[in-house]
């Protein structure tokens, strides 16, 4: 897909626990395609780099529940 998201690091924290930042990349897909095929960097972006910057907040975490059901012989 290509896409450059940013992310805070308290909210990638919350996200997936207290992990090294290289394996967020295995805790995480992309929306679009819904490959783990990401790269996570960290920057240290300038005052004006950081005014251009779009950074995704996390709102909230919704667990979703699965039923699998097995049939009997």
């Amino acid at each position: 897909c290509n896409i450059t998201r940013h992310y805070l690091p308290g909210d990638l924290a919350k996200l997936v626990g207290d992990i090294p930042f290289w394996d967020v990349e295995r805790h995480m897909r992309c929306e679009r395609c819904k490959l783990r095929e990401l790269d996570a960097d960290i920057i240290l972006p300038s005052a004006a780099e950081r005014l251009k910057i779009r950074v995704r907040r996390l709102v909230e975490i919704r667990m979703v529940r699965r039923v699998i059901w097995r049939d009997e012989e």
